[in-house]
């Protein structure tokens, strides 16, 4: 696995320039790619925890249903039951279920910190405490496999379409690229979908709409060699995968690119993340 990539500033610039071209296009159609590339951050693994303060003060969060539960996730048809869940809900990050990268420097040179990590009043925060200091964390022990949904409900910093820094919420899988990489949410400098793999790159461009500086709830749905993206429920982005289906890791990344604020007022805010599995007889 390679941690940081020769030229990835300059692919990084590439890709913004990309996404502007494409940023007038609507709503990702059922199965667009391109070869444009987009900045990758290899999939990591590597453990970690705590310190920071979140932007604003904490929204009112709902009590997480328990895992073997059958609670629904947002949009998506069917009956499942839950299989993982964090809601957050503790004082510090729970290294038994995330790694938090402590010196990576896989985010177009930032490195990631342990101390930009830290867990408060039900929420999850990742901050930027300068050009050079982000942070990352990835699930430790589970992954998403094909047939499974998961889904966040994160407030990314922004004003207005504008989406500050290099915030994404994702998944990898091992072995990049051949494993796969959904970018469920990423911010260049507004907010995107995009799909990385051995032989096809697809880029959204801006979705329509103002998801900066609130909570909003991603989701992915790992089919068999497809991919559907949900935002608050409605799909926004639908792609024929190329990858070797083999489960991903789920993270959350916070780097320094586009608009970079520092500070809380830059901060990604994740209020939980959960996975489901098809109920039985679904």
């Amino acid at each position: 696995m390679v941690k940081n990539k020769p030229g990835r500033g300059i692919r990084l610039l590439i890709s913004l320039t990309a996404v502007a071209i494409v940023g007038a296009a609507a709503i990702i159609a059922s199965s667009t790619s391109s070869n444009t590339s987009a900045p990758v951050r290899p999939r990591p693994a590597s453990p970690t925890s705590s310190s920071t303060t979140p932007r604003g003060s904490p929204t009112t969060r709902t009590t997480g249903t328990p895992v073997g539960s059958t609670a629904q996730p947002l949009g998506v048809p069917g009956r499942w039951r839950l299989v993982f869940r964090d809601e957050f809900n503790g004082h510090a990050l729970n290294q038994a279920v995330w790694n938090a990268h402590n010196g990576w420097t896989d985010q177009n040179g930032v490195a990631d910190s342990l101390a930009n990590v830290t867990v408060r009043q039900g929420h999850a925060v990742l901050t930027l405490a300068s050009p050079k200091s982000g942070a990352e964390i990835g699930t430790r022990n589970f992954t998403l496999k094909i047939g499974e949904f998961a889904q966040a409900r994160i407030d990314f910093a922004g004003r207005g379409a504008t989406i500050y820094n290099w915030p994404a919420f994702w998944t990898s899988g091992p072995d990049w690229p051949q494993g796969g990489e959904n970018d469920i949410a990423e911010g260049f400098g507004v907010l995107t979908v995009n799909y990385h793999s051995p032989t096809v790159t697809h880029m959204s461009g801006r979705i329509p709409g103002i998801y900066s500086g609130a909570f909003h709830v991603y989701g992915i749905y790992r089919g068999p060699n497809y991919t559907r993206i949900y935002w608050d429920g409605k799909v926004v982005g639908a792609y024929r995968t190329y990858d070797d289906g083999q489960p991903q890791t789920l993270l959350l990344t916070l780097g320094a690119a586009n608009h970079v604020v520092t500070g809380p007022a830059g901060a990604m805010i994740v209020d939980y993340v959960r996975v489901w599995a098809p109920a039985s007889g679904h």
